[in-house]
């Protein structure tokens, strides 16, 4: 009995702990699953400040509500810091206050001065706070002051061994690389405005090796201190060039491998400084603007010929200057078939935005010479930026367009915007041209002080009545104020059109 009654309990309690661990799982598979994606805001912004930039922004990929998160996640003050030296305060008392708050990381360390007191050693504790805080995105901008009358300086190795973005005014580079110094292992974008440069650039990339970003506008560097010729160490991973209004002696990338490069904007002079891209450059999008006032000589047409890429089929978004567009113009009209003969096939292209620097007789004619020779069969969008004063007489603004473009160049054109438009008679030509053209257009906006159409003196009939009839059918919006929805890819002008 004994026997019999020891095996029975045991099988006994062999099931009955079967029957319990079974309950228990489903009471666990009823109970709802607590995922991090059901955290509130706030507290994954808090997991997102513990992690470093880069992780914080791959979170996206988890799910539609972790998407640009990251973004909002220096609403916590521990993870920024912001410092603004007003004229009149001790940088001393400043520096010392700061000091005395126990460091942490930082995402981000913005430092903004007017203060003529402020001197390179006070500078140098703030550049050594943020590299104790190891900070990852470090602006720093001078207003209306100097030190010790001069310019402040920046040191990129002292800086913070995380530094992801990095972004100077007003101040001078030196002393960039020594021998010995640490690369930047997670450095991917560098922003200038009005920075002078006693180094080369080249010893710059030297310490960058991931970057993908260089933005420079308005700085000051001689021929020797840009990237110029092969000695130039460029990362690889360099994807975005802007050259903005700089002064320097010009930029050699033509030599150098660079086989990232998608992205290149230039705005500046024709005849002091000219950039040469690499050749076997793959770029998507691409900027040009010579801001020339006096005629370009047409003996240095050539040099922009030799500073294109020789494939450009990939290209989906263009600007460029009429400047520029009379340099084409005139390369096509000559029938020289160089290096501007890549220019025909721009099948990939879905936007292109003109800016018209200056009335001109041959403005029109220039335009249209360069679809019918680009052969922009895929263009969707298309936004011309005029000049909003003009100091031409507005009756010899009036030319005939010989010029015929393809039947296919604009047909899947679908919208057009036109800024400063002043019912001009150039500018009336040029939309009823683009009207009659664009045969699948869904709407044209035109920003315009001057909300009704007037009185256009010396205008044909039957392009007024165009446009009369496209505004009334409802194909052309007139507007006081630009709409931010239509904004073209390159939003940003560098210079006053």
């Amino acid at each position: 009995m004994s026997l019999e009654s020891d095996g029975g309990g045991g099988a006994g309690a062999k099931r009955r702990r079967v029957d319990e661990q079974g309950a228990q799982r489903k009471e666990l598979e009823a109970a709802p699953v607590v995922r991090i994606s059901a955290l509130p805001d706030d507290l994954r912004r808090r997991i997102l400040t513990r992690l470093p930039l880069k992780d914080a922004i791959r979170s996206g990929a988890l799910a539609q509500g972790w998407r640009d998160l990251w973004k909002s996640r220096w609403a916590d003050p521990t993870s920024c810091r912001a410092i603004r030296l007003l004229p009149g305060e001790n940088p001393r008392e400043v520096l010392e206050t700061l000091e005395s708050v126990p460091r942490c990381r930082l995402d981000r360390f913005s430092f903004v001065f007017e203060n003529y007191k402020l001197r390179q050693p006070h500078l140098k504790r703030f550049f050594a706070y943020a590299a104790e805080c190891r900070v990852e995105d470090l602006h720093v901008e001078v207003r209306g002051c100097n030190i010790g009358g001069g310019s402040p300086i920046f040191h990129l190795p002292l800086s913070s061994p995380l530094l992801v973005h990095l972004s100077l005014r007003n101040m001078t580079l030196f002393d960039m690389y020594y021998k010995g110094a640490r690369p930047f292992y997670f450095l991917e974008s560098i922003h200038l405005h009005s920075v002078n440069s006693g180094v080369k650039f080249s010893k710059v990339m030297a310490l960058c090796p991931r970057l993908h970003t260089l933005d420079l506008r308005c700085c000051g560097c001689s021929r020797d201190n840009m990237l110029y010729g092969a000695e130039a160490c460029t990362p690889l991973s360099l994807r975005r060039i802007t050259l903005a209004e700089c002064n320097y002696g010009g930029i050699r990338l033509d030599h150098l491998p660079m086989p990232s490069l998608c992205s290149f904007r230039y705005s500046g002079r024709f005849v002091d400084s000219l950039f040469f891209l690499p050749k076997e450059a793959t770029l998507t999008d691409l900027y040009i603007c010579f801001s020339d006032r006096e005629p370009i000589p047409q003996s240095l047409y050539y040099e922009l010929d030799a500073a294109i890429p020789d494939d450009l089929s990939g290209l989906t978004v263009l600007t460029i200057c009429s400047n520029a567009l009379k340099i084409a113009s005139s390369l096509f009209n000559g029938r020289a078939t160089p290096r501007w003969a890549k220019m025909n096939n721009l099948r990939s292209l879905r936007e292109l935005q003109l800016l018209i620097l200056g009335m001109e007789m041959d403005n029109l004619a220039n335009i249209y010479l360069f679809l019918k020779a680009c052969h922009c069969s895929n263009l969707e969008r298309l936004f011309v930026q005029l000049p909003a004063t003009s100091d031409v007489p507005l009756e010899d603004l009036v030319e005939d367009v010989r010029v015929v473009l393809p039947e296919d160049v604009l047909a899947n054109l679908r919208m057009v915007k036109v800024m400063n438009f002043n019912w001009r008679r150039f500018e009336v030509q040029l939309v009823s041209l683009l009207l009659r053209k664009a045969t699948s257009l869904h709407k044209m906006l035109l920003v315009s002080p001057n909300l009704a159409p007037l009185h256009v003196p010396g205008v044909q009939e039957a392009d007024l009545f165009l446009l009369i009839e496209a505004l009334t059918s409802g194909h052309i919006m007139v507007s006081n104020s630009d709409d931010p929805a239509t904004q073209p890819f390159h939003s940003e002008v560098f210079i006053k059109v």
